[in-house]
């Protein structure tokens, strides 16, 4: 299914008969991770955005969140902050467990180590600290539940969390977060993995896959249009099973989606980029610095390249004439200095002449 066919017969944003209940959720608990396969092999595979598919997509995903809450303590304030060493024994470990033997994905699985484990210390703070987030009936504290957390250890991530310079961070969050007005229904799962289900029921085409190298690395290609994820990420389904937009944000994009997709088949709308597509226009100004529909984890650059990033900023009047004016004065001053230099040489050049008649020595410095 194309943008074309997407555009008319995508989520329906219209309310079918019935809508089913949304099922209340349990609250997150301690992730059970994978134990190690040895007569298994777990190969994990990677679409050309270096994001993980396949059949083993989630399992990778689990192991990585276990064994980042694990071998990182969650007293370590950043990232950054977390030692080499440590880093390179978690590579070493997903490496052995999902058979990689690309070193280029070294970078890509210690970003998704770093963003589990961030995740991991969020549903800390909201389960336990603020009580934003519903946490395990049975009222068990993390030092109970994790065995690598200890009392001493959550009374500090405690006074950490609570203190000034994380309430401000908290608050900067929440803004940020407040610009979300047009929530997914995907859950746990990314874009990746949930590609693969939409193919699986239809809703898009399936994409080939081929092998390059050796049977450890297995790339996918060609993904759909953005504009077509976009919609399937934020509906749900109905009673018969067929994607529903729930929220009326999200119904009335779909409309201005359907203008713009009209526009652009009659002529009236002629994309200036790769990005500058029905959904971007649909849209309108959204937060920069990262391309929608391919995951937190995907740069603007391994989507549409280098030159997508090039920005113009449009000047106002005055700010026109102020820099019109600095420029004026700048060519100004240049030019005097230029002629003051040549006007000093031919006035050197007539003395020396005149002094030459008169029979006086000049030194030929």
């Amino acid at each position: 299914m194309d943008e074309d066919q997407h555009a008319n017969s995508g989520p329906s944003n219209k309310s079918p008969n019935q809508v089913p209940q949304k099922q209340k959720k349990k609250p997150r608990g301690p992730t059970k991770g994978i134990k190690s396969m040895p007569g298994v092999p777990r190969i994990i595979e990677w679409d050309h955005l270096d994001r993980p598919t396949g059949k083993w997509a989630t399992d990778y995903k689990n192991h990585i969140g276990e064994i980042s809450r694990a071998k990182v303590s969650i007293l370590i304030r950043t990232w950054e902050d977390v030692s080499q060493g440590i880093k390179d024994t978690l590579w070493e470990d997903v490496k052995r467990e999902f058979h990689i033997t690309d070193e280029t994905k070294k970078e890509v699985v210690l970003k998704s180590c770093d963003k589990r484990w961030r995740e991991f210390k969020s549903r800390l703070t909201t389960g336990w600290i603020r009580g934003t987030r519903k946490r395990p009936k049975d009222e068990k504290m993390p030092y109970d539940l994790y065995s690598y957390i200890t009392k001493d250890i959550w009374k500090e991530f405690v006074k950490i969390r609570t203190s000034e310079e994380a309430e401000e961070i908290s608050e900067k969050a929440r803004q940020s977060q407040s610009f979300n007005i047009y929530p997914h229904h995907m859950g746990q799962k990314s874009y990746a993995e949930m590609t693969s289900e939409w193919q699986r029921k239809g809703y898009i085409p399936s994409v080939s896959s081929s092998s390059e190298g050796s049977s450890a690395s297995t790339i996918s290609s060609s993904l759909p249009s953005r504009t077509c994820l976009w919609l399937l990420a934020r509906s749900v389904p109905d009673e018969k099973g067929n994607p529903y937009l729930p929220d009326q944000g999200t119904q009335k994009v779909k409309e201005n989606i359907d203008e713009w997709k009209r526009k652009q088949d009659e002529g009236e709308f002629v994309p200036k980029s790769a990005r500058d597509d029905v959904l971007s226009r649909a849209l309108g100004k959204t937060k920069e610095g990262r391309p929608l529909t391919f995951g937190g984890g995907v740069g603007i650059k391994a989507v549409w390249g280098t030159g997508e990033r090039r920005s113009f900023r449009r000047y106002g009047d005055a700010e026109m004439e102020e820099m019109e004016a600095r420029v004026t004065k700048r060519v100004k001053d240049e030019t005097i200095q230029e002629m003051n230099s040549k006007m000093d040489a031919m006035v050197m050049e007539k003395f020396i002449t005149f002094a030459k008649e008169l029979g006086v020595q000049i030194p030929s410095q």
